[in-house]
């Protein structure tokens, strides 16, 4: 990663520098490296302002705080910094724009989507504790896409930024599931290569067999891997740090029980067929998977959005939950077709 002369630098109106001010003061306090013009008269002296301005956003800071305003919107010198901010914001993957908002006004170019706080809710120093815990995050180079390796994970756990634990859990889940897209795909395709396993049969000892194996997969991961004691080792009690190894093995379980259905799946449809019944029966009972993998994809998507904007998140006290839901059930009308499916193969 890039390293920068500065931590931070304020993007605001003129207008709006009381109401900055506090931030600041308190940032420096935290220990944080802070550009701000002010503290920076002899350097300004005599030199090109947008030029230098320029300059300083562009290369020279790692995050700029987006102070948020009518005023913001309206100043000619505010806009100039504006769409600097942005045209490297656009140009760059992670994260650099932090927005605060001082007053309900959209800024142009800003997605509302955005993780933003708001100095009208949020205080100060919560505010600089914020851009602090960014910092540590960055110091441990660690994002949702960094490959987890020991020397990555003994970092973040090293740095501790706040959310660390869920952002690691994350990270282990979607980069595995990422993996098993193709599969995950294909199996709403109704597709599996041929795996060499031939049915001559009607295929009822073969279907009761694998209802029998999803069923233990199922089991194993509500009774054994999801549970309420599993989350506590990895993540720990309320106000304890978790434990980074029991988090990475936990998300790769979450990732191998994915895989594990998947390959159920796979199974079925991999298989050929004598009897048409037979097939037709063993394709319906495939799709008892279909809604465990989509509400385990759901659960990986869910881990993702919320990293993506975890520190803005847990700053601005929502209380993020780490619990695992997984819902295994059968659609009763897939039931009624299977039960249906079954009997014509017993005519």
């Amino acid at each position: 990663m890039a390293e920068y002369e500065f931590d931070v630098a304020p993007s605001f109106a003129e207008k709006d520098r009381e109401r900055v001010l506090p931030i600041l003061q308190r940032l420096k306090e935290l220990g944080v490296n802070v550009y701000y013009d002010d503290d920076h008269l002899v350097a300004r002296w005599g030199k090109n302002l947008i030029e230098h301005i320029t300059e300083t956003l562009t290369d020279k800071v790692r995050y700029v705080l987006m102070f948020a305003s009518q005023h913001y919107v309206e100043h000619d010198w505010a806009q100039h910094e504006r769409r600097v901010v942005q045209a490297r914001a656009l140009a760059q993957q992670n994260e650099y724009v932090l927005p605060i908002k001082l007053d309900d006004t959209e800024v142009p170019g800003l997605l509302r989507t955005t993780g933003f706080l708001d100095l009208r809710k949020h205080s100060p120093d919560l505010i600089a504790r914020a851009v602090a815990q960014k910092l540590a995050q960055h110091r441990a180079e660690f994002r949702a896409v960094t490959p987890v390796t020991a020397q990555s994970v003994a970092a973040l756990a090293l740095e501790k930024p706040k959310g660390w634990e869920y952002l690691l859990y994350a990270t282990v889940v979607t980069q595995g599931l990422e993996e098993l897209q193709p599969k995950y795909r294909e199996h709403f395709l109704r597709y599996s290569p041929r795996n060499g396993t031939v049915e001559h049969g009607n295929g009822i000892g073969l279907i009761r067999d694998r209802n029998v194996l999803l069923s233990e997969i199922i089991a194993v991961a509500v009774e054994s891997v999801f549970t309420p004691a599993t989350q506590e080792a990895a993540f720990g009690r309320a106000g304890e740090t978790g434990d980074a190894d029991h988090i990475v093995h936990l998300g790769k379980l979450f990732v191998r029980t994915f895989d594990e259905i998947l390959e159920w799946a796979r199974g079925i449809h991999g298989t050929s067929y004598s009897d048409e019944n037979a097939r037709r029966a063993a394709r319906v009972q495939a799709r008892f998977a279909d809604r465990q993998l989509k509400e385990m994809f759901k659960v990986a998507q869910r881990l993702s959005e919320v990293a993506d904007t975890l520190v803005e998140r847990l700053t601005a006290g929502e209380i993020i939950d780490v619990t695992v839901q997984l819902v295994f059930e059968v659609e009763p009308s897939l039931e009624v077709e299977f039960k249906n499916a079954l009997e014509r193969l017993s005519r």
